[in-house]
């Protein structure tokens, strides 16, 4: 014996010393991740669809085919180039959904200089935060928020060297269309074959975090981590095809995702997820800017869709809409909801309204890649998010001490993956590398669950959300789903709240169905206590019925405001005092 491990006896050495990792198993080994630009490779996969088309605008029925996409990218990137535009240099993306916007990204990717892609809702003073932790010195976007760009441009002035308006023409500014019209070719793909180029180091794209707690962070992924996600929804789809052969399912995934309609924001990571599957099977994504429900179901209607994304928010919608009954939705063959938990409850009711499948994703901008995915019939098992997905690791950890658990017992969710962020922008003390990762390049999600023996991850909620009363832990997703229960109820969510007694009360916020009896605070709370919950799960801090709850633009519940709101009402009473007696 020489001393030295094997292989596989250093693994299991490693996993003993780390804990439990849950990892995906297959027989099938996942195919190395590629080294090189990814617009280049995403061009290469997309000339192989030809004339398929790929992009719709869901209101003007124009469209780009994938043949399109490969001759106007490069020619984009090339004029881009012309400009002045350099590699490394970052370009600001702010459009609602448009078939304009994969063109854009991917001509920035191309050059390959840095995609920084931002919400078209955002207000000056949060757009010239992203123009601060982007470092962007161009921008192209749409009409609709011209306005905006140019207040951000007298607040920070001499930052944007060049505006590319997509839309009408601007006198000001010249309009994206040049860029994509003018013939002028250049070597392709342009720079990317310099030695110094490094897919693993370099940034394709900045993405920012939800910020429901707090200024967002630009997250930054470079072209490796967007890579490993495409390999990854790549690997995955073969694997369910194949396994949908043996079990003789009717429907692969290339007849489910051939029709995409896409209303979640492109800016956001999961849209950019749902576009790489669209891509791997040569399927055509819809784009709506924004949902309406007309909208919403006369382009399902319209475009025969097949596969349409989801929030939960809009999940509870569809679950009560009368308008399900005015449109031939037919076609559609699955949903899929993401960005949120939901609801088991929900997610089969929603099943046998809308008479489809229904799927279910878990991931966070950090990770790029999913985290865990449902497939009907594939991967599912009730109250999960999903199976572990391929190319990353998962592993369970005590909160107070990081240290790995068991399959079935509950700790904080840590992620390992070649997709993992390099880190946050400009952001002291918040890079990826040392401070975001944990030894062993390990990310802390920040939310609490489990894994069981069989890859699957059940999510119990946010740590930072968990309620503390007297010394107990409590969920504010368990009261959410007792009280989503309650007749005349549309949506909830529930906060701590600060107790001279209890040190934190739950607190329920709760929006009634319209042309419903709303439920009075009382009766929501004698539910919960009637629903053989122990003392301290309670709604001790009581229960308000509100018009809306607050939520960002992919539908996460905006807990953060709920609090400020309350602690802002509560101070406003403190200081009024106690009414005169007259």
């Amino acid at each position: 014996m020489d001393g030295k491990l094997s292989p596989e006896e250093g693994k299991k050495r490693e996993e003993s010393k780390e804990g439990y990792i849950t990892r995906w198993k297959s027989v099938i080994p996942c195919p190395p991740v590629p080294d090189t630009n990814l617009a280049s490779f995403l061009l290469r996969e997309m000339a192989n669809h030809g004339g398929k088309q790929a992009l719709v605008d869901a209101v003007t029925g124009q469209h780009y085919t994938y043949s399109d996409i490969c001759a106007m990218v490069p020619r984009v990137c090339a004029n881009l180039a012309a400009a002045g535009v350099s590699a490394g240099d970052a370009v600001l993306l702010v459009s609602p959904n448009g078939i304009e916007f994969p063109i854009a990204q991917l001509a920035i990717q191309l050059l390959p200089a840095t995609c920084v892609a931002a919400s078209p809702f955002l207000s000056p003073d949060e757009l010239v935060h992203v123009m601060r932790v982007g470092m962007a010195r161009w921008a192209v976007v749409d009409e609709s928020v011209l306005g905006v760009i140019e207040k951000v441009t007298t607040m920070l002035p001499n930052t944007l060297r060049e505006i590319w308006v997509i839309g009408s023409s601007s006198k000001s500014h010249p309009s994206f269309y040049s860029l994509m019209k003018t013939e002028r070719w250049a070597a392709w793909p342009p720079q990317v074959e310099n030695s110094s180029f490094n897919p693993a180091r370099e940034v394709a794209l900045m993405q920012f975090s939800s910020g429901t707690t707090g200024l967002t962070k630009g997250v930054m992924l470079s072209h490796r981590n967007l890579l490993t996600l495409y390999m990854q929804v790549k690997y995955f789809v073969e694997d369910v095809d194949n396994k949908k052969k043996a079990s003789g399912e009717p429907d692969s995934e290339a007849d489910i995702l051939s029709r995409v309609l896409l209303f979640i924001p492109l800016h956001h990571n999961y849209a950019t997820i749902m576009f790489n599957y669209v891509v791997i099977v040569g399927g055509c994504c819809v784009m709506m800017k924004t949902f309406s429900p007309h909208s919403f179901f006369n382009a399902l209607q319209k475009y025969k869709i097949t596969y349409a994304p989801i929030v939960p928010h809009i999940a509870n919608f569809l679950l009560h809409t009368p308008l399900l009954k005015e449109y031939d939705i037919s076609s559609l063959k699955s949903l899929v909801s993401a960005s949120a938990p939901l609801p088991p409850s929900t997610k089969q009711a929603l099943t046998t309204r809308m008479d489809c499948a229904m799927r279910q994703g878990y991931g966070l901008t950090e990770t790029c890649a999913t985290v865990a995915s449902t497939i009907p019939h594939v991967y599912s098992k009730m109250g999960s998010v999903g199976r572990v997905m391929p190319y990353l690791e998962v592993k369970i950890v005590a909160p107070e001490s990081s240290k790995g658990l068991p399959p079935g017992e509950e700790g904080e969710v840590w992620v390992r993956s070649p997709a993992i962020m390099l880190g946050y922008a400009n952001v002291p003390g918040a890079t990826a590398s040392p401070s975001a990762l944990k030894e062993g390049g390990w990310l802390p999600t920040g939310d609490l669950g489990h894994c069981d023996h069989e890859g699957f991850l059940f999510i119990t909620d946010r740590i930072k959300d968990m309620i503390k009363v007297k010394g107990f832990q409590v969920s504010p997703r368990e009261l959410e789903d007792v009280l989503r229960r309650v007749e005349g109820v549309r949506e909830v969510a529930v906060i701590g709240v600060p107790s001279p007694r209890l040190g934190e009360a739950p607190r329920a916020y709760v929006v009634p169905l319209p042309g419903e009896a709303t439920p009075s605070s009382q009766v929501l709370k004698d539910y919960v206590a009637a629903a053989r919950l122990p003392p301290h799960k309670h709604l001790a801090g009581g229960v308000q019925v509100v018009d809306a709850i607050p939520k960002n633009s992919i539908g996460k519940v905006l807990k953060r405001r709920l609090r400020d709101e309350y602690l802002r009402a509560e101070a406003a009473k403190k200081t009024a005092g106690p009414p005169s007696k007259l």
